[in-house]
């Protein structure tokens, strides 16, 4: 009898690496190797990155997601300007008060549906510009896919990027899991990033199955000769900068993201499909990535607690999330149902 195992719904970030880029850290070491950047690996992937994102970009690496969205931003921003995102959105809520001290800037919290912020709304929310005692709006960021797991459609980023073109404002796309996004869209990396006029996206490589490391794209940035200076101001710039530039290589040859990213959201679809029938639970909002959020009793959440790990999300809305890893089974989401509809009665 095999020993029992607690399935983890909690988050990415508990996985373990992925086998391929287990290799891939691997193999790169080997010998030695030019420092912060200068080394082949680092040169073949953005090589690479500009195949599937185009020839005009600019691609850096960084230790962590907070180090992204701060080293991406600040090539963005003065001080005096504000950026616009939802009032969910991980850099608003989950990030400290990182983006504030480093960037120096006011963040504006823009109400969400379903995760997402609507065109017209955002319309109205920036205003005063060219107020001297006003924060000067500069910046919208959005969370692909949202906090929710709900996903931007291209007709919607096309949307918010004409509201930032009349503002005279950017457009900067945290995309921590952007991969499921893709995949739900059934569109190319680029369709939804360089082809809807982002202007810096933060590229999630943690979460779906590295080691360690983000990327940050700038697409046809105008400061592009500044861009090294501030990665080193932000301290993110990695000394064998190799090893995370690997791990993105094996992650985008052979389109390995997509098979990952779709294999984690169809995780969450059968949760979605298993989980209907049963009375003291529902489905909170739509599942379109691999998140799923559940209304469930605080108490029966507590329960599960020994079965499985998942967060309580919102005491108030009585919100538990579920995020579903490159290593989590079919079995692993049934054995869950399972428990629950026992536990539920």
């Amino acid at each position: 009898m095999e020993p029992f195992k607690k399935i983890n719904f909690s988050s990415e970030n508990y996985a373990g690496v992925h086998p391929k880029m287990m290799e891939a850290l691997i193999a790169a070491n080997t010998g030695n190797a030019a420092s912060y950047g200068n080394d082949e690996i680092t040169k073949g992937t953005v090589a690479l990155f500009k195949q599937i994102f185009g020839e005009n970009i600019e691609a850096y690496f960084t230790f962590n997601g907070t180090g992204a969205n701060n080293f991406g931003l600040s090539c963005m921003l003065d001080r005096f300007n504000s950026i616009f995102c939802a009032d969910l959105a991980h850099l608003y809520v989950d990030e400290s008060t990182a983006p504030e001290s480093f960037l120096g800037c006011r963040i504006y919290p823009v109400k969400s549906h379903n995760g997402k912020i609507v065109a017209d709304e955002l319309k109205v929310a920036v205003k005063r510009i060219g107020d001297v005692h006003h924060p000067q709006p500069k910046v919208v960021s959005l969370t692909q896919p949202t906090e929710y797991g709900t996903v931007y459609t291209v007709d919607e980023l096309k949307a918010i990027k004409a509201v930032c073109i009349a503002n005279n404002m950017l457009l900067h796309v945290d995309g921590a899991r952007f991969y499921n996004a893709a995949a739900y869209l059934g569109v190319s990396l680029k369709q939804i990033s360089a082809e809807v006029g982002v202007d810096v996206l933060t590229l999630g490589g943690t979460k779906i199955g590295m080691m360690m490391g983000e990327a940050v794209i700038f697409f046809s940035p105008a400061n592009a000769a500044s861009l090294k200076f501030n990665l080193k101001r932000s301290m993110q710039l990695a000394s064998k900068n190799r090893f995370i530039a690997i791990q993105f290589q094996a992650l985008l040859k052979d389109n390995l993201w997509q098979d990952m990213a779709e294999h984690t959201n169809k995780l969450a679809k059968l949760f979605e499909q298993e989980i209907a029938g049963i009375q003291p639970v529902k489905m909170a909002y739509p599942v379109e990535t691999n998140a799923a959020f559940l209304n469930i009793s605080p108490e029966l959440h507590e329960k599960m607690q020994d079965f499985a790990s998942f967060y309580y999300w919102n005491d108030e809305r009585r919100e538990a999330r579920l995020i579903f890893s490159f290593d989590n089974t079919e079995e692993d989401v049934k054995r869950f149902v399972a428990k629950l509809r026992e536990l539920a009665g």
